[in-house]
C-alpha cells in the first residue's frame, strides 16, 4: 500500500468519525474541526513509520500536523476572545 492510498483512507475515516462526533456533541463545533488534521497527520505518520521504519516520510507529514496545530490554536483564541 502506498502513502497516497494510506493518506486517502485515513482522511476519509477520520473525517467521518469527527463528523459523527460533531453532530452528536454540541461543544465540538467548527472551530475544533482542525483537530482532524492533527489526527490524520499522526495516524498516517505512525502507519508509514510502522510499514517503512523511515522517519523522513513522518517528518514530511509534519506539514499536516503544523497546519492543524496552527488552526486549532487560532480557533481556540477566537473562542476565548468571543466568550
Amino acid at each position: 500500500m502506498e502513502l497516497t492510498e494510506i493518506l486517502t483512507i485515513v482522511t476519509i475515516v477520520v473525517t467521518w468519525i469527527f463528523g459523527v462526533i460533531a453532530k452528536k456533541c454540541g461543544w465540538f463545533n467548527n472551530n475544533l474541526i482542525p483537530l482532524q488534521n492533527i489526527a490524520i497527520g499522526v495516524i498516517v505518520a505512525v502507519i508509514e513509520w510502522i510499514i517503512t521504519k523511515d522517519f523522513s516520510t513522518a517528518i514530511a507529514l509534519s506539514g499536516i500536523l503544523a497546519g492543524g496545530a496552527y488552526d486549532i490554536f487560532h480557533n481556540l483564541e477566537k473562542i476565548v476572545k468571543k466568550g
